[in-house]
């Protein structure tokens, strides 16, 4: 990265917010472009001021920090988070991790661990110090994998979409077997999988579904 790392403070303690301003601005390499005191300010200097790294406490008055962090991101991708909090739990890490999040400090840490932090996540690495950062990571890991395996299981296959888009056509089961050369037996098997993998018992529900889901 060119230049100082252009940082932006989030925090609804001014006081801290002011003191925090203060020491990362003694670092010549990076710079304080302003601070906000809750999250839907931070959500506006964020979009405004385009830092390099947030730093966002979790918990304020109208928008909690994790939410701020998603809201940002979806505007602006590169731009790297760290929360600053007094929670170390597991839940808040997970939900840090899961907003994107590239770093996680207690706010009981040093001054050396916050600079190291912006540092690195200016960097595109990752700074955790919470002990639980490899269990929360082997958990979502382990999350992802039985959701790919659920999605796996109730996949729609080739021929249960093409009976399913004749369906959505108005199409009878006979008129399905003659434009497919499928028996009657075979459709009815096809057609109550489709009912079990989108959860529904008429024609007319499972085209709905489908739809929801920009199958057909």
């Amino acid at each position: 990265m060119m230049g100082k790392i252009k940082v932006l403070i989030v925090d609804d303690h001014e006081i801290f917010c002011e003191s925090l301003a203060t020491l990362i601005s003694m670092n010549n390499d990076m710079e304080v472009l302003g601070t906000a005191n809750c999250g839907k300010e931070a959500i506006k200097k964020a979009e405004l001021l385009k830092p390099d790294v947030v730093l966002m406490d979790i918990e304020m008055k109208d928008l909690d920090g994790i939410e701020a962090i998603r809201r940002i991101k979806e505007k602006c991708p590169d731009m790297a988070f760290i929360v600053l909090t007094m929670h170390s739990e597991e839940e808040h890490v997970s939900e840090a991790i899961k907003a994107g999040a590239k770093g996680y400090v207690l706010k009981e840490s040093s001054s050396s661990e916050v600079l190291e932090a912006i540092n690195a996540v200016s960097k595109g690495r990752v700074f955790f110090k919470s002990n639980d950062y490899f269990k929360v990571i082997k958990n979502l890991q382990d999350q992802h994998k039985n959701v790919q395996r659920i999605e796996e299981e109730y996949a729609l296959s080739q021929r249960e979409l093409e009976i399913l888009r004749l369906i959505a056509q108005g199409y009878s089961n006979k008129e399905i077997g003659n434009t497919l050369f499928i028996s009657s037996h075979t459709i009815r098997n096809h057609i109550a999988n489709l009912f079990m993998k989108l959860n529904c018992h008429t024609r007319m529900r499972a085209v709905i579904e489908a739809r929801k889901r920009n199958l057909i």
